[in-house]
């Protein structure tokens, strides 16, 4: 859209279009400009009046200098004037500063009753002579200016009270807010209750069948044990018999009158087994007459007046402060690498809006495979402060193979590592020489590393964007650094690590996208210019190379401290490693939806992206098959990072809450298809 034309100065065109000695607007007749030799321009009448007046010259009454003629027509027109006059009969926009009446004068008056300018002829022959009341237009601005003055005032008393009550409903909600978790944890500690009635059952019933399976297990035993001996009487019975028979036929004879007295009754002297008795279990259930309920959820009407002071507005608040120390305590016991099966749906977890569920979705757009996606909040790492473990206005995190978390921390000029036990350790740039000499002459700590955004690679190298000298550094993870690069950068701003170990540089300035190679014994070794971008911000890459970077530039209306980090991208695009351009995801990536500032980004497991969006305050997946998630929703202030770890954890970076926010996230699971 072009530009909107400034708006013409009345008093510069009066300046311009007005003989200087009568004040009559010029015209092609008689006030025709005349350009003297001086410069100076003058109508033709009062030169014809001056030139009566004196021989052979015409004396400027501005500057003195006399120009010599003898006849006016000597005079050259000026034909700059002229072309302004000729314009001003066409020009809606110089005729609008042009008497409405005669449009052949500059106005000088303003009529109230017709609300016309007109110029000082005009005035009196069809207006004052009608009794209208006419006054100097300078005056009847300053009239409309104080009129307008008024009704500004009254709509910014009306914005102030917008704000209050904008404030107090703002209010209103984080106390609703902390009054849902209470409720939540209560429904938690009411189901672990039962979840430990129901283990003391289980370990009596596996008691109960045990000591039955053991009674059954001795007689079984001992009735083994008499068929055992039985069959022993048996086989060797058959072994004498087998004997005899192979005897010739008079020992057979002779023998076998004299054991047959002694044959045995082998069913009369064995002891068989007939009868056992054994114990039988049976499962005998207790029947519930209703279904099994944990807790139910009620509600009590509570009206709140906004008009009052902020101080009456927070109903309750000692109830839910305890309350929400007591979701704190819970938050702080759970371990960060909850597995994802025991994440139960409650009325206090976070909500996935999904094209998948009815949202909003264009007929293009191709809708993801997988169910919709829950993210429920675990736990908040960090507060605002300077110590170790606390936070000054983050602005990137990243989370590397071994679990570990590395936030940029740029408010305390430092880089902070944490492991799953806490804080780890931290990064600063050692001053140098120089640096030694200026802090030391000036008595202060100046600041000298001011993190923009990190990476880190498989091989364990850091790579960080440093806003204070507007180069890339790299450092090893027990903080050395091992490079610093400058060359062909104007303003370095996002960073990632491809899998190859090379590091994806946007020059927000430049307007590039830069791959550096970094041995950790010699430095940078290798750099070349990946794509051309407009504004390329924040940068991410995927498991294949492929680089996701945000372009143009887009603003968050609710920056209160005016920070030019937070500013954001306006879409996405992607490229390859060979440096082709792949798939773009522009402004409204859907029919009703669109980025406002994106802040952040990263892939997960599955190849999907996912953003941060400041401006929605939300966090956004945009899977590879097509589509949107939207996985967080409320709960965050001005996320600026995100990041995916191992276990199945969403660390978001929160700015203006100075901590990170660790949600649950469920990756999608590909289906097959035949």
């Amino acid at each position: 859209m072009a530009a909107a034309l400034p708006a013409l100065d009345p008093d510069l065109l009066r300046e311009v279009l007005e003989c200087p000695i009568c004040l009559e607007t010029y015209n092609q007749e008689q006030l025709r400009p005349k350009l003297l030799q001086c410069g100076h321009t003058v109508c033709r009448q009062c030169l014809e009046k001056l030139l009566a007046n004196t021989i052979n010259g015409v004396r400027c009454p501005f500057c003195s200098r006399v120009s010599r003629m003898s006849s006016i027509s000597q005079l050259a027109d000026n034909l700059t004037v002229l072309k302004i006059l000729d314009c001003a009969s066409s020009c809606t926009t110089a005729g609008a500063l042009m008497c409405k009446s005669c449009r052949n004068r500059l106005p000088r008056q303003y009529c109230l009753d017709c609300g016309t300018v007109l110029c000082d002829l005009c005035k009196g022959e069809g207006h004052q002579q009608q009794g209208h009341t006419v006054q100097p237009i300078r005056v009847a601005a300053e009239q409309r200016r104080k009129d307008l003055g008024g009704k500004l005032a009254s709509l910014r008393e009306a914005m102030d009270h917008i704000q209050k009550k904008r404030a107090a409903i703002d209010s209103l909600t984080k106390n609703m807010r902390v009054k849902y978790r209470a409720v939540q944890q209560e429904y938690t500690r009411a189901e672990l209750r039962l979840q430990e009635e129901l283990g003391r059952q289980r370990r009596a019933f596996a008691a109960s069948m045990a000591e039955v399976e053991k009674l059954n297990s001795q007689i079984l035993e001992e009735q083994t044990y008499l068929l055992n001996l039985a069959e022993v009487q048996v086989v060797s019975r058959c072994d004498y018999l087998t004997m005899q028979v192979k005897q010739s036929d008079i020992a057979l004879l002779e023998d076998g009158g004299v054991r047959d007295e002694e044959e045995l009754d082998l069913r009369s002297s064995l002891d068989l087994p007939t009868l056992i008795k054994l114990q039988d279990p049976e499962l005998v259930t207790t029947e519930h007459p209703e279904a099994l309920d944990v807790a139910q959820l009620t509600t009590k009407p509570c009206t709140v007046n906004t008009d009052e002071d902020e101080g009456l507005l927070e109903f309750g608040v000692g109830t839910m402060c305890r309350a929400a120390g007591a979701v704190g305590d819970l938050y702080r016991d759970i371990d960060i690498v909850m597995p994802v099966d025991e994440v139960c749906a409650s009325p206090g977890s976070f909500k996935s809006k999904s094209m998948d569920e009815g949202g909003p979705s264009s007929p293009g757009d191709a809708r993801a495979g997988s169910g919709p996606q829950h993210c429920q909040f675990v736990k908040k790492m960090g507060c605002k402060g300077n110590l170790p473990g606390m936070f000054n206005l983050p602005v990137s995190i990243c989370v590397t193979s071994q679990g570990e978390v590395l936030v940029a921390d740029r408010g305390n000029y430092r880089i902070q590592i944490f492991n799953r036990k806490g804080f780890q350790r931290e990064i600063r740039r050692n001053p140098s020489s120089i640096d030694n000499f200026v802090l030391s002459f000036l008595g202060a700590d100046l600041p000298n590393l001011i993190p923009l955004s990190i990476a880190i690679t498989p091989q364990g190298l850091i790579g960080v964007t440093d806003n204070y000298d507007n180069s890339v550094k790299v450092y090893t993870t027990d903080g050395h650094c091992v490079a610093c690069h400058k060359n062909q950068l104007i303003k370095p701003w996002g960073i990632a690590a491809m899998p190859s170990g090379q590091f994806v540089v946007s020059d927000v300035e430049g307007g590039k996208l830069w791959c550096l190679a970094v041995d950790r014994n010699v430095g940078v070794v290798n750099y070349n210019r990946l794509c051309s971008a407009v504004r390329p911000k924040f940068v991410t890459c995927d498991a294949a190379g492929t680089v996701y970077f945000t372009q143009g530039l887009g603003l968050n209306i609710e920056n209160r401290h005016n920070e030019h980090h937070l500013e954001g991208g306006f879409s996405i695009g992607s490229v390859g490693t060979d440096g082709q351009l792949g798939k773009q995801l522009s402004h409204f990536f859907s029919e009703t939806e669109d980025f406002r500032c994106i802040t952040g980004m990263c892939v997960d497991a599955n190849g999907d992206l996912l953003v941060t969006d400041s401006g929605r305050k939300e966090i956004l997946q945009f899977p590879k098959e097509g589509g949107f998630n939207v996985l967080i929703q409320e709960g965050l202030t001005c996320p600026v990072g995100v990041a995916v770890t191992q276990k199945g954890q969403l660390m978001v970076l929160d700015c203006w809450d100075h901590c990170v926010k660790v949600y649950t996230y469920l990756q999608r699971r590909r289906s097959s298809t035949c």
